[in-house]
């Protein structure tokens, strides 16, 4: 999620106290160790424990984990916020893991801390949103541009009579949701039929939020055809305002992400396709590459994009949508 506050690097003698304030979710098991034998401990740190995209990418993280065996240690802010998320980090750096998986909340404000705990001899992988350093062995994650070209190509394909377009976005700086951004303005760009509509900046990620934005814009835009929200919560309230306004069938509609109450709303129709990253694959891949990793291989490439899939009424019961469904 998608989802950005840009501050230094906070204290690391600080860090005991903020974990406690950081309402985070944690779990340690005991392992044998990884591929080598040695006993070792990887800790994963979502973007927030607040949403189900996270919440599945725990599930794979954690899966792979025992698969390896290794101990994991998952710890995440309550909120998507750079400024939960920096002590939540250098409270786990503390913890001493053999190796950090972390989903940055903010491409630049993470940058110092990631690199001072790579200072500290541990390697770190970023998964979903980029950070601005080098210090990463490894980015895995869906590709956020080609999933806003995926997205944009469906709407058309659900509306090729043309019309008025919408990307609602939460506000500039989040590496993921920037990108969907970029790959949906490059779909539509030469697209004489469409217009492309100023985003609509949802900056508190609150579905309530979202639907009154969308709401105004359909209320002002008679011929608005397609909405492209960017992030499970944007979803959210673009269907609701959908639904209130009265039309459901008649806006296509497309959520990022696949949370259940998205999977809900396409079958209901408020939402006619979704794009879902597979957050428990990338959460197995962030385990497997970090064991790779601290076995010696630094081989790795510096970035791995996976491709996104779009799902609609038509393919949801097939095999591989089921499995990209959020838990």
């Amino acid at each position: 999620m998608s989802r950005r506050i840009t501050r230094a690097a906070l204290a690391v003698t600080a860090a005991a106290a903020a974990l406690a304030l950081s309402a985070c979710s944690s779990s340690e098991a005991p392992a044998s160790g990884g591929g080598s034998g040695k006993q070792r401990t990887i800790a994963f740190i979502p973007g927030c424990t607040c949403d189900p995209y996270y919440s599945t990418e725990i599930t794979g993280f954690e899966s792979a984990a025992k698969a390896a065996g290794v101990t994991p240690i998952v710890q995440g802010p309550a909120n998507f916020q750079a400024s939960e998320q920096i002590p939540v980090l250098q409270a786990v750096v503390q913890k001493k893991p053999d190796a950090i998986v972390i989903d940055p909340t903010d491409a630049t404000a993470l940058a110092a801390p990631i690199a001072a705990a790579v200072a500290q001899g541990i390697p770190v992988l970023t998964t979903g949103n980029n950070v601005n350093s080098d210090k990463i062995f490894t980015a895995i994650a869906a590709s956020s541009v080609q999933g806003g070209k995926l997205g944009a190509q469906e709407l058309m394909k659900q509306k090729p009579e043309g019309g008025k377009v919408v990307f609602v976005h939460i506000k500039p700086g989040i590496s993921s949701i920037d990108d969907r951004e970029k790959g949906f303005r490059q779909a539509f760009d030469g697209q004489s039929k469409y217009k492309v509509l100023p985003n609509l900046y949802a900056g508190n990620d609150s579905a309530t939020q979202a639907a009154g934005l969308v709401q105004s814009a359909i209320t002002a835009n008679p011929d608005l055809v397609a909405i492209f929200a960017s992030n499970v919560i944007t979803a959210e309230g673009a269907a609701n305002a959908v639904r209130a306004a009265g039309k459901t069938g008649k806006i296509a509609v497309l959520g990022y992400d696949a949370s259940p109450q998205e999977a809900t709303n396409l079958k209901n129709g408020t939402l006619t396709a979704l794009v879902s990253q597979n957050p428990y694959q990338i959460g197995q891949l962030a385990v497997k590459n970090a064991v790779k990793y601290l076995d010696g291989d630094h081989s790795l490439p510096k970035e791995q994009p996976l491709t996104p899939l779009v799902i609609t009424k038509d393919n949801l019961n097939e095999p591989a949508s089921q499995t990209a469904l959020y838990k």
